[in-house]
């Protein structure tokens, strides 16, 4: 939880982009939408903060000291929260976790289990969401490692690993695609989609794929939830398109197949990212190594 506005944290993300709409893009939100946010921060403070041409955007000596006096107010609010948990002495390791929503079923036990071997008492504090949500709470101090596809290079992430991951078809024992092998495109297509939505990174690809096909298949659902997905497929309603991370429990229980996609190259990269001015301290190298763990221990 943050203790700061939203608009004081979609201001920090400006300042650090090129326009309004590269800003409006890392936060998940219309570029209509963050304008009017700045504009009641501008209301607020009574002065005006950035300057908008068609270079960009940039920030008057007003919105330059905002931003610097912002900067402070997160570092030590983040200090603060570190005290106050060190004070409580309750957990012998306390990690603020950025996740996609497809991993947390598939990771988090396995590495709940993990750390708890080495560090004892854990505290998990989960924030679970899109990329975009993610880094929006990374940017705001409020994490201290994410494991997410499709990260992009922030100076406030450290990217310590990255995997690929193949996107394959996934569907309920129930239909009627049989085989083991790679599945071509064209067979999924003739079956209802349960297809991701525009906020999941994987969907602009999986779109440009599908139209190549030039046919109109029928789209059962669009969702940003992995869980809204899995819980729609697992009832055989239909194929979708997730990486094994996603899906190897369901899998492994015989609740869905997994078979990759026949001369595609459609893949996914999951990183692992440290950020900035976290509060893992000592433990950083022992937790990386155990989410690491966790996730070859999830195969491919």
């Amino acid at each position: 939880m943050s203790a700061f506005s939203r608009e004081i944290r979609s201001f920090l993300v400006v300042s650090q982009s090129d326009s309004i709409r590269a800003a409006a893009e890392r936060l998940n939100i219309s570029a209509p939408a963050l304008s009017r946010q700045l504009q009641m921060l501008e209301r607020s403070y009574d002065t005006t903060l950035l300057v908008r041409s068609a270079g960009g955007v940039a920030l008057t000596a007003e919105g330059e000291a905002l931003r610097d006096e912002a900067m402070r107010w997160l570092a030590a609010d983040a200090a603060l929260t570190k005290r106050l948990h060190q004070s409580r002495k309750v957990t012998d390791l306390r990690l603020r976790l950025g996740i996609m929503e497809g991993l947390v079923g598939t990771l988090i036990p396995k590495l709940t289990e993990r750390l708890q071997a080495i560090f004892g008492e854990v505290e998990l504090e989960l924030a679970v969401g899109t990329t975009s949500d993610i880094i929006s709470r990374a940017e705001a101090l409020e994490l201290d490692m994410i494991v997410a596809f499709n990260m992009p290079r922030l100076s406030r992430l450290i990217v310590v690993e990255t995997e690929e991951y193949h996107l394959g078809a996934v569907f309920a024992p129930s239909l009627p695609l049989a085989g083991d092998g790679p599945l071509s495109l064209d067979q999924a297509l003739k079956y209802p989609l349960c297809l991701p939505s525009s906020a999941l990174s994987m969907h602009t690809r999986l779109l440009a794929e599908i139209l190549s096909e030039r046919v109109n298949p029928q789209v059962r659902i669009s969702s940003n939830s992995i869980t809204a997905l899995l819980t729609l497929l697992r009832q055989g309603s239909g194929v979708g398109f997730l990486t094994w991370p996603d899906i190897c429990d369901d899998v492994e229980a015989g609740r869905l197949r997994f078979r990759p996609l026949a001369n595609r190259r459609l893949t996914e990269t999951l990183s692992i990212s440290i950020c900035r001015g976290n509060n893992l301290g000592d433990a950083t190298a022992k937790v990386v190594k155990e989410v690491s763990s966790s996730l070859a221990a999830l195969g491919k």
